[in-house]
């Protein structure tokens, strides 16, 4: 394989949207009944690396005046991937996690991703902190079920056809295909950006500041509450489709009750598009995203917003509606890298003025991840959520792990303090448990 390859548009995309007051970094947190070995960790961690090349790589440095970005495969780390920390209660390991994942990952130096080792008098945690610019969520998610293999000493087979590298550029595969084929998509895709730059409804602050810096609130259901869930599902709505339209109906609640507007709430949804021989595989970006809308006239009930929401998704499941996101993304890659970095903010789906009102990523059910045994004992949580960026200044990461749902909301300090976190965590949950009385 060669030492450097290129950025795909979603890698440059993410690199672009990156700062260091508000970094893109994937958060997936495991917590443990025992202490963690950091030398197996760190073992297994370069192990993991070894498989996965987009987690062994750093930024090559681009000329002035360069059009290409590139990554650069690398033998050693430039820094120890993995860092420890003594906390003495749970309000450190708060803490810990906070400062952590607010620190942006310096690309040029290697590798993408930082672990942190929390220990508790408890149970240890471990966080992964993977850079948002060389892969998805799914594919952090892939690097962590590696690296929990290798400490538990399982196999880590992979399927032998994946070429990640190459794949990750999924322009080839979704892009136009021919004169005729372009100008049918252009006429959608001007219709797709109309409906995009639209004003969406911000989350009303509460209690935030100016302070840089970001945390997170969490909630997980047990079984039997997961199972109940699928209840509101209704036609052929997927438990994402729910996901969506309770926090479409959530965000109202909120801005109403503090006596603001909620006309327009846009989700920035985010949708797989690995090939479905290997649809958990592959450390990099395959996923794009898209806008799912409501208005009030949608919101008078949950039937009518999971309606206006399924529609929205079902629509959008299509290699169509992928092939006019690349053909976006595509549109500025002949310019110079310093002309498309300015124009990023101008773009639906990142700029300021039409960004979304905030993130939904689901991971849904995902490939189990054995328990390390020994001094380490079973794995008892799991938390992930996605990037986000003010002015959308709350992330909302699902995750489905030996059958329980966990929730985390991630949010910019400058959206809100913790009590006012924990206020719109448990406004989240009130209305469901509302809908899920309603349903006997």
């Amino acid at each position: 394989m060669t030492t450097r390859f290129s950025f795909s548009v979603t890698d440059e995309l993410f690199h672009h949207l990156e700062s260091a007051e508000e970094p893109m970094g994937i958060q997936l947190d495991l917590r443990f009944s025992g202490r963690l070995d950091e030398q197996k960790i760190e073992a297994a961690a370069y192990a993991a690396m070894r498989r996965h090349p987009l987690a062994s790589v750093r930024q090559h440095p681009i000329q002035a005046g360069g059009r290409h970005y590139e990554w650069e495969l690398i033998e050693r780390a430039d820094e120890d991937p993995v860092l420890r920390v003594e906390c003495a209660d749970e309000a450190a390991v708060e803490a810990a996690r906070d400062s952590f994942y607010t620190r942006r990952l310096l690309l040029e130096n290697a590798p993408p991703f930082r672990l942190l080792i929390a220990h508790h008098p408890e149970g240890d945690w471990l966080f992964l902190k993977m850079s948002h610019v060389v892969t998805d969520a799914a594919g952090a998610y892939r690097f962590l079920l590696s690296l929990m293999r290798l400490y538990a000493g399982v196999d880590d087979g992979q399927p032998s056809d994946i070429d990640v590298v190459k794949a990750r550029h999924i322009g080839q595969e979704f892009g136009a295909k021919g004169m005729p084929d372009l100008l049918r998509r252009a006429r959608r895709l001007l219709s797709y950006l109309a409906r995009s730059v639209q004003l969406p409804t911000r989350i009303a602050p509460h209690f935030g500041d100016n302070k840089a810096g970001l945390s997170f609130v969490s909630h997980t259901f047990t079984r039997e509450q997961t199972d109940a869930l699928g209840k509101l599902r209704l036609g052929s709505a997927t438990l994402n489709d729910v996901l969506a339209a309770l926090v479409h109906l959530a965000v109202e609640r909120w801005n109403l009750q503090r006596n603001e507007a909620a006309g327009r709430i846009t989700l920035m949804n985010v949708m797989n598009f690995r090939p479905i021989t290997w649809r958990q595989e592959g450390v990099g970006n395959f996923s794009l995203w898209v806008n799912v809308a409501t208005r009030e006239d949608d919101r008078r009930s949950y039937e009518q917003t999971l309606a206006a929401v399924t529609a929205q998704t079902q629509k959008y499941k299509s290699e169509e509606t992928a092939g006019l996101l690349v053909d976006l993304l595509n549109l500025v890659q002949v310019l110079p890298g310093s002309v498309r970095k300015s124009l990023t903010n101008l773009m639906p789906l990142t700029g300021n003025f039409v960004v979304d009102t905030a993130v939904l990523n689901n991971l849904g059910r995902v490939s189990d991840i054995p328990d390390p045994a020994g001094k380490a004992g079973r794995i008892t949580a799991i938390r992930f959520s996605p990037p986000t960026r003010m002015p959308m200044g709350v992330a909302v990461g699902v995750v489905t792990l030996r059958g329980e749902l966990t929730i985390t909301f991630r949010y910019r300090r400058a959206q809100f303090d913790r009590f006012a976190a924990d206020a719109f965590r448990d406004n989240f949950l009130a209305l469901l448990k509302e809908l899920l009385d309603t349903q006997g």
